[in-house]
């Protein structure tokens, strides 16, 4: 399954809207194809916590976001999610650098306005694959960010 990017010219609760949209779908034909229920009718809740899909992972960051009052670390959850998803099966267990990777992660980022200062400090932390995490200091890696973004 892959998901759309934010892109600049939508809101944030847009693209959120759109994302739930499309992994409550996958539930639905994952559920109706697998018949992993035992209930007669799918339980949306239930199976976000036996089940470990990508689209679940997605729907519970964007609880998590609709739950938190801080909104900048789950706005980096669900952007890291979708981007995990999209490579998940070409490239989540590569160990080789791949500048496409960061720099499609780095853009998905910063359509969520969030600051590349936080952009680097993300893409240095573990939550990143090794495939896309800089391996840099802080400010190197925002030096290379903003060149990304130009």
């Amino acid at each position: 399954m892959r998901l759309p990017f934010k892109a600049n010219d939508e809101t944030t609760e847009e693209y959120i809207s759109i994302i739930k949209e499309l992994c409550i779908i996958q539930h639905e034909d994952t559920w109706y194809k697998d018949k992993s229920h035992a209930m007669l009718y799918p339980d949306l809740e239930d199976a976000k916590k036996k089940v470990a899909k990508p689209h679940y992972w997605i729907l519970n960051s964007i609880d998590e976001y609709d739950a938190a009052e801080e909104k900048q670390p789950g706005l980096l959850a669900i952007a890291q999610i979708v981007f995990n998803t999209n490579n998940y099966s070409e490239k989540l267990v590569s160990e080789n650098e791949n500048i496409e990777a960061k720099t499609e992660l780095a853009e998905s980022l910063a359509n969520f306005d969030i600051e590349v200062s936080v952009i680097a400090e993300h893409m240095i932390s573990m939550d990143v694959p090794k495939y896309a995490r800089l391996m840099t200091d802080a400010a190197t890696a925002e030096t290379q960010i903003g060149e990304w973004l130009k």
